[in-house]
């Protein structure tokens, strides 16, 4: 039986989960289909770096990335969050971080504490999000 391409299906939320452990552990760079950005969110994210966007992806880099320092204070269920920060957030701009010379955007989001997730746009996939790293400032104890 052939295996579907990965953006083709959205994962669960328990998918998710077990992506992200996945990912933490393992050394494969994996991508997921985790959620689409709503209309509002869409405009929003287009009137700061003019670019259409429509859908978000995680990848297993940007898990480890994001997970592996504890100066980043999070924990494995703070990603699960990704979607509804990027659409419900209104602290949007645009990053001085690039990834792969595409930009990125800085999202923060209070969830338990302050989160920044950095977004790079990739037009070239038709309007992804992707995360490239996270962090949570000022909350000490976060243990993976």
């Amino acid at each position: 039986m052939k295996k579907e391409p990965w953006y083709i299906h959205q994962l669960t939320q328990d998918q998710l989960m077990l992506f992200i452990e996945e990912a933490r552990t393992g050394r494969s760079n994996k991508k997921a289909f985790i959620g689409t950005v709503t209309s509002d969110a869409a405009k929003r994210i287009e009137a700061v770096c003019k670019k259409k966007v429509k859908n978000i992806m995680l990848e297993s880099e940007g898990i480890r990335h994001s997970l592996k320092k504890a100066s980043h204070n999070l924990k494995s269920n703070d990603l699960l969050h990704i979607v509804d920060a990027i659409n419900t957030a209104t602290d949007i701009k645009v990053s001085d971080t690039t990834h792969q010379n595409n930009k990125c955007l800085e999202i923060c989001k209070d969830i338990g504490g302050k989160i920044t997730f950095i977004i790079e746009v990739r037009i070239h996939y038709g309007g992804w999000l992707a995360l490239v790293t996270c962090y949570r400032l000022n909350r000490g104890g976060a243990t993976l």
